[in-house]
């Protein structure tokens, strides 16, 4: 019977200093305050979510003999099981299917139900970051404020105007996950990897008042000119990454040409190179600069021109275009193109690949168009330096003795005739500004100007694919989220606090 006479009140930790009216004097009162949940989801780059085909667990493999699990970073074993060496056929089939893109083709190798959704994001890269976040020692702030922790894996094959769109729609599910734990949550807080973060950015688009803010880390805001010269040569080095994302033109264009993801990391219409220079693709000849691209558009004057490694058998393409329509459809990038020869690549099939393609181009346009230079208004951001990146494409021309592939491993030259009809070589050279190792420091800092919180947007020696193992990037990350906290904290209590 006492405990029936107990009257119980919860209260919200902003409501605190508020005075109590009406309490009934011949009854317990029992009052409970709320912390307020604010959870952090991390957002990972391109190639960093499991992937396996859709309506499946991942378990077993089709008629096919191709397995369920399509991609699975958590493993570097089975990484170089599945794809190292592997020709250009079977990894268009692994990550696209025999036919044309279908965003609907694979999915998040989620749990069921999800949970915290750090099944469907690369162990390897962002496990030990994830359960840094999940042991920090918030100290005062666990007065108020709980911060659990989930992962957004998302198909990275897909426009990230989707990705963002589901992105939205899992806070909206962890907002109320949290609110049922603690019985208050109002917005989470976004911390971003690479491609990450425009997927964020595209989501911060449909839903800023849910966000508290975000905090970007070496992402391409602009695109990197990377995109650009892992599609003519393959991925740099001599390592494991180059054997398993591809090694020359012939096994990444079948993937990064037909997927719009992909296309969406290629420098944008406000790109720059660390100089601040809007020509980032240069051909010199002789020491003189012969060609520099784009003037305006890069879509126009340089994604849709149809490249090839040759012009002389090729006189309507360029050496330069992005893509090869040849190497488009991985079925046919080792058939003969001999007219005379009943192998030969059907021009029917080739123009449709193209076509294909530019339909893609058109989706990542479409993304870069309507995500532009947006920001969230609490933005944070790191950028890695020190690492050699390609923030500008150049080629050498060199006059022709002997003819070479034009498409070796990790390389590309073009052949052309100048303008005194004279054979060349351009002989695309190695990446030398300064970046992380994939994104340059020119597109990673584009937000910088607007991220004036405290504290301040950070360039540090990292690269690319570990930047989150770096003390000093977790460092950030902490005070990023803290002066969120402290923002939060002013914005409910309507005072500033001294910190």
């Amino acid at each position: 019977m006492k405990n029936e006479q107990i009257n119980s009140i919860h209260v919200k930790w902003y409501e605190l200093d508020k005075v109590f009216n009406g309490l009934n004097t011949e009854l317990e009162h029992d009052i409970t305050v709320q912390r307020e949940a604010i959870p952090l989801v991390f957002v990972p780059g391109i190639m960093g979510s499991v992937l396996r085909l859709s309506g499946t667990d991942g378990n077993g493999e089709r008629q096919d003999g191709l397995p369920n699990l399509r991609w699975n970073p958590s493993s570097s074993y089975w990484m170089w099981r599945h794809y190292s060496g592997a020709n250009a056929t079977f990894r268009k089939n692994m990550i696209i299917g025999s036919g044309s893109f279908n965003k609907n083709f694979l999915e998040v190798h989620n749990s069921d139900p999800v949970g915290n959704g750090f099944q469907g994001v690369s162990s390897s890269t962002y496990l030990q970051f994830l359960q840094f976040l999940q042991d920090q020692n918030w100290g005062p702030l666990r007065k108020i404020f709980e911060f659990p922790v989930f992962a957004f894996g998302y198909n990275w094959t897909d426009t990230n105007l989707n990705n963002g769109t589901l992105l939205v729609q899992r806070i909206d599910e962890i907002i109320k996950e949290a609110k049922e734990t603690t019985g208050l949550c109002e917005k989470v807080i976004l911390i971003t990897h690479s491609m990450g973060g425009l997927v964020s950015r595209a989501a911060s688009r449909l839903a800023e008042s849910k966000i508290l803010g975000i905090i970007h880390g070496v992402q391409p805001v602009t695109g990197s000119a990377a995109a650009y010269w892992r599609v003519k040569a393959g991925f740099e080095g001599l390592g494991p990454t180059s054997r398993v994302l591809g090694n020359s033109a012939r096994t990444v264009t079948p993937l990064l040409g037909n997927i719009p993801g992909g296309l969406e990391l290629l420098p944008n219409k406000y790109y720059c190179d660390n100089e601040g220079l809007k020509e980032w693709l240069v051909v010199k000849e002789n020491d003189k600069i012969i060609l520099s691209l784009p003037k305006n558009d890069p879509y126009n004057e340089i994604y849709r021109i149809q490249g090839t490694g040759n012009e002389l058998k090729n006189p309507d393409r360029k050496y330069w275009g992005l893509i090869d329509p040849d190497l488009l459809d991985a079925a046919i990038t080792s058939q003969s193109d001999d007219p005379n020869d009943p192998d030969s690549i059907d021009d029917r099939a080739r123009w449709s690949s193209w076509d294909q393609y530019l339909e893609m181009l058109k989706k990542a346009e479409l993304f870069h168009e309507t995500i532009k230079e947006i920001a969230h208004p609490f933005t944070f951001t790191f950028h890695g330096t020190d690492h050699n990146s390609s923030d500008r494409v150049e080629m050498i021309t060199e006059s022709v003795f002997i003819e070479w592939d034009s498409y070796p491993k990790r390389g590309f030259g073009g052949y052309y005739k100048n303008s005194q009809g004279k054979k060349r070589r351009a002989i695309l050279q190695d990446p030398d500004g300064d970046g992380d190792g994939t994104v340059p420091t020119s597109s990673a800092s584009f937000l910088d100007d607007i991220a004036q919180q405290i504290p301040q947007p950070m360039g540090t020696n990292v690269e690319h694919e570990p930047a989150y193992k770096n003390s000093q990037v977790r460092e950030f990350v902490i005070r990023s989220i803290v002066a969120l906290c402290v923002k939060r904290y002013e914005d409910k209590m309507g005072k500033k606090i001294d910190t």
